[in-house]
């Protein structure tokens, strides 16, 4: 009876966390003890409201009534749970006099199991009410925005995905510099956030010299087929917003200040 306890409630608690669009931000954060503590917890509250359901539910034993036929009436009984009981004593499961006690308790792990998935939705239904949204896609975006304001690598990542007309540089580890816009980066899962990888659409890309960093571009892709990088987020070395006028006047800029060539050292060498 214990087992049969204990596994819906650690279930139905590894579910909230999973299917909540508040707890599935954040359920990667969590690791050993405080990961148990943390499914324990969504796993009592599911456990406490399945058995409120049960306790309701335990009331339709009372309830009965007659349905009319040819021969006079039927009786017909709700109490379902009695069968329940019958079957714990049989199977050696529960005693007699505690098998009430045991079918309130199975009862109250099956709903713990559905629980989960209705309080979720609940979850989202109030989260769309009070922001007045249409969408779990645009929950889901308004959620991240919160859950990103204390990552600013994060939060420019997003600004550059809902404003795609805006292009930044970015300058990675192995200093090489891509320049285009955002237009995903990763799914949070039980295991790992959203700041692992991102998806690129580039429109140049080149690299610092190694001397004195100055950003050389060497790839062009504004003529060429669409494309899309993947990036990890944790080569980035500097992100800048990208702005085309300020590149072409410090590219003229540049070549103004390289030497020119002397025409004595063009001429051949006398011998």
């Amino acid at each position: 009876m214990g087992i049969l306890l204990l596994l819906p409630f650690l279930v139905s608690g590894y579910w909230i966390c999973l299917k909540h669009p508040r707890l599935a931000l954040s359920f990667h954060r969590y690791e050993g003890q405080l990961l148990y503590l943390l499914v324990a917890r969504e796993g009592i509250i599911c456990f406490l409201i399945a058995s409120v359901l049960s306790l309701l539910l335990g009331l339709l034993r009372y309830v009965s009534f007659t349905v009319p036929g040819c021969n006079g009436g039927y009786p017909v009984s709700l109490d379902y749970l009695s069968s329940l009981e019958a079957w714990l004593v049989d199977h050696q499961l529960s005693s007699v006099h505690n098998a009430d006690i045991g079918a309130f308790l199975v009862q109250a792990a099956v709903l713990c199991l559905v629980v989960p998935k209705f309080w979720a939705s609940f979850a989202e239904w109030r989260l769309k009410r009070t922001y007045n949204l249409g969408t779990r896609a645009e929950l889901d975006m308004l959620l991240l925005t919160h859950f990103v304001a204390s990552n600013p690598r994060l939060d420019l990542l997003l600004t550059s995905i809902r404003h795609p007309q805006n292009k930044y540089l970015f300058t990675m580890q192995d200093r090489k510099v891509y320049v285009g816009s955002v237009i995903s980066f990763g799914q949070v899962t039980e295991a790992q956030g959203v700041d692992q990888h991102f998806l690129l659409v580039p429109f140049l890309s080149g690299y610092r010299d190694k001397d004195t960093l100055q950003v050389e571009m060497t790839t062009d892709y504004a003529n060429g087929e669409y494309s899309v990088i993947m990036l990890a987020q944790e080569n980035i070395a500097s992100v800048m917003l990208w702005k085309q006028d300020v590149w072409e006047a410090f590219k003229t800029a540049r070549e103004a200040k390289k030497p020119k060539s002397r025409v004595k050292d063009s001429l051949p060498k006398r011998n």
